[in-house]
């Protein structure tokens, strides 16, 4: 009897998200992705904790091409339900989101994951074989002929799409400059290396580094109000140093000094906390001033947050402002701690300069009565627009972030009125305050090479496809000599690999899955777990 009372009691409750689930499945059905995953949003914020919701909300992501959104959203969906089977179909769909872009190393442990939830999942352990089909492990080479230095790599052999991880040793005097890693047997092609690590490609690499004498940096001594630090004691002519600052309490940042050791008269440039290191030593030093505090007062039915809790006269302050789901925010006002009569004017964007004086936030929520869309656009080159919201009340803050593609970085985002693109709205970094009308949402990627290295890596593309197909052909001759042979030694290879993540039961699967996939083509895209009626 308890039990039917609870199960009622989740029906009645749960009426609305169902209804908005079945309204967006039957949209997904029709191809209608984007109203789907709208209504998908209204059934989450009916109920935050629907997993089936939360689920068929990454599918409709999927479809639209969205596969970082619809890969962030598939992994809430493990924090949401115990059901192993929901769980790893949820971290299946994670994995074809990463073969969605080729990343076939990431995807291929992403489905070991799903099979560890459940053995029997059949889907997962297809496209685990077809992202083995794709992987080839190669070598990875240190050149040992460095000079003032010596590097390091994280792995001897790694498969094509894993990251290699590098380090070095300086000698005395001396700072790492650069990572350089080259295809082995053709030095003109190179591999991109990230901060200090790098993508492994489809073939044998070789590593090195460049080293360049190195120049101190000192901090000077005895500096009132606070102490300095930067993140590296040496650095070569070129390098990028940050610095960063511990003030004494109700103190704060007023500059940054960078100057030539044993000349204040020759200083650096430095923007914000970031200088560009010269060729000699260099002293670095900081003034501190008396901050002015921000304070909040307690507000109901919604939160304030602010940019910044310390702040000097007429530094920008941002509010960030939450109404709770229902409400919308009524009054927004800063007034002087000291003379209540004195305010400071607040922008419609939340915006407000210091007063020379401590200050106050006040806010008011009421119950709202007016919501606006907030829609992303589908149509970006190089990358996406990620939202948390679909609707948002007047002046309230809007989260954005972003996912550039491959080979993009982002550059700034772009908010338009619905229907009339020359109204723009301004971003506020990550955050936009929502205007009274319908906005989308859009954002400007750029190449994150020159163009002259978007040609050198065309080239390296030619000659890697070039390559892949000789090593083809050597591979198919090698086959009919040693196949059995060839095919021994690569299950020995996945075995230990996989030693931790296949359980004994999935040997006889994955013989039946091979024969299947012998009679039939591979897969050219993943299979979705979508389109249930939940």
């Amino acid at each position: 009897m308890t039990l039917a009372f609870f199960v009622m009691t989740v029906s009645l409750s749960a009426q609305t998200d169902v209804k908005l689930i079945r309204k967006g499945n039957r949209n997904y059905k029709r191809s209608n992705y984007a109203e789907a995953e709208v209504n998908y949003k209204k059934a989450l914020e009916a109920r935050p904790n629907n997993a089936n919701a939360q689920f068929n909300l990454g599918d409709a992501l999927y479809a639209q091409g969205n596969y970082d959104g619809a890969y962030e959203t598939f992994q809430k969906v493990l924090d949401m339900t115990p059901d192993a089977k929901l769980k790893s179909n949820a971290v299946f769909n994670m994995g074809n989101c990463l073969l969605a872009q080729d990343k076939f190393y990431d995807a291929f442990n992403i489905y070991k994951v799903s099979l560890k939830l459940n053995p029997d999942n059949a889907d997962a352990l297809y496209n685990l074989e077809y992202c083995r089909a794709h992987l080839v492990k190669s070598h990875i080479y240190i050149y040992k002929g460095v000079e003032h230095g010596s590097v390091e790599a994280s792995e001897e052999v790694a498969f094509n799409g894993q990251k290699v991880t590098l380090s070095a040793q300086a000698e005395e005097g001396y700072a790492l400059s650069k990572y350089i890693v080259v295809r082995a047997d053709n030095t003109e092609v190179t591999v991109e290396v990230s901060g200090s690590s790098f993508i492994m490609p489809k073939f044998d690499v070789l590593v090195s580094a460049e080293f360049k004498q190195a120049h101190k940096i000192s901090i000077e001594e005895n500096i009132p109000h606070g102490t300095v630090m930067a993140d590296k004691q040496m650095a070569v002519e070129g390098q990028q140093v940050v610095l960063s600052a511990r003030p004494e309490l109700n103190y704060m940042v007023d500059k940054y000094t960078v100057y030539k050791t044993g000349n204040r008269n020759d200083t650096i440039p430095v923007n914000d906390t970031v200088f560009t290191m010269p060729d000699f030593d260099v002293t670095v030093t900081a003034t501190f001033r008396t901050a002015l505090h921000v304070h909040v007062d307690a507000t109901e039915n919604g939160t304030i947050r602010l940019s910044d809790s310390l702040a000097v006269p007429g530094q920008n302050i941002g509010v960030i402002v939450t109404p709770n789901k229902g409400y919308q925010l009524a009054d927004l006002r800063v007034v002087s701690d000291t003379d209540p009569t004195l305010s400071a004017p607040i922008s419609d964007e939340n915006v407000f300069q210091m007063l020379e004086t401590d200050v106050t936030v006040k806010a008011t929520f009421v119950e709202a009565d007016r919501y606006y869309k907030v829609t992303p656009d589908t149509l970006i080159e190089g990358g996406h627009v990620l939202l948390d919201v679909s609707e948002a009340t007047p002046r309230e803050t809007v989260a954005l972030r972003n996912a550039p593609e491959p080979g993009y970085k982002f550059k700034e985002y772009r908010i338009t009125m619905d229907g009339d693109t020359s109204i723009h709205i301004q971003p506020l970094g990550n955050f936009f305050t929502m205007p009274d009308f319908d906005v989308v949402v859009s954002a400007v990627f750029e190449k994150n090479e020159d163009q002259n290295q978007d040609q050198q890596q065309q080239q390296q593309q030619q000659q890697q496809d070039q390559q892949d197909q000789q090593d083809q052909q050597d591979q198919q001759q090698q086959d009919q000599q040693q196949q059995n042979q060839q095919q021994q030694q690569q299950n020995q290879e996945m075995s230990k690999e996989d030693a931790q993540r296949m359980l004994d039961a999935l040997e006889n699967q994955e013989k039946k899955t091979m024969e299947k996939v012998n009679e039939q083509k591979i897969r050219t895209q993943p299979k979705r777990q979508s389109e249930k009626d939940w």
